[in-house]
């Protein structure tokens, strides 16, 4: 996630915003300042190789995933290609994907937090650790899918 000094946040001193990221996910905030001591930029580096869900969410998604998703769908058919496929993008890009096209007989027909417990699973499903908080609907769009390849 990328947050510039202007646009929205513009009336926000950098570190200030830094800050309430940092708290929110644990430190992983970087303020970068000119010699003026004006924000230039702030940069969170949270993503999902950091543990941003709980393992009792990723059980959760793995009901629904049995339940619902493994009418049509193998665990298999999210990992490797398809999970690369979405690094760089934010967790709400997959998640918005997902309801809107999900289940196929009735897209959206799930209530939300199924569809977000259903992502951690697919997280769980490759490799990516657990943490100590769910990944929670407003910090969707500030978390980043990496994927981490073993060589």
């Amino acid at each position: 996630m990328r947050i510039l000094a202007g646009g929205p946040w513009r009336n926000l001193r950098g570190s200030v915003m830094a800050a309430a990221i940092a708290t929110s996910f644990g430190g992983a905030a970087l303020v970068a300042q000119d010699d003026g001591g004006e924000e230039a930029e702030a940069e969170a580096a949270v993503n999902t190789t950091q543990g941003v869900f709980t393992e009792e969410q990723a059980t959760r998604g793995e009901d629904v995933f049995w339940n619902i998703c493994a009418e049509c769908h193998f665990e298999e058919d999210f990992g490797g290609p398809f999970i690369q496929s979405w690094t760089g993008a934010s967790v709400k890009d997959l998640v918005d994907k997902i309801i809107a096209t999900m289940p196929e007989d009735n897209p959206g027909g799930l209530p939300r937090e199924q569809y977000v417990d259903v992502v951690t699973y697919m997280f769980k499903l490759n490799g990516m650790p657990t943490g100590d908080d769910e990944l929670a609907e407003e910090d969707l769009d500030a978390v980043e899918i990496e994927v981490e390849i073993d060589p």
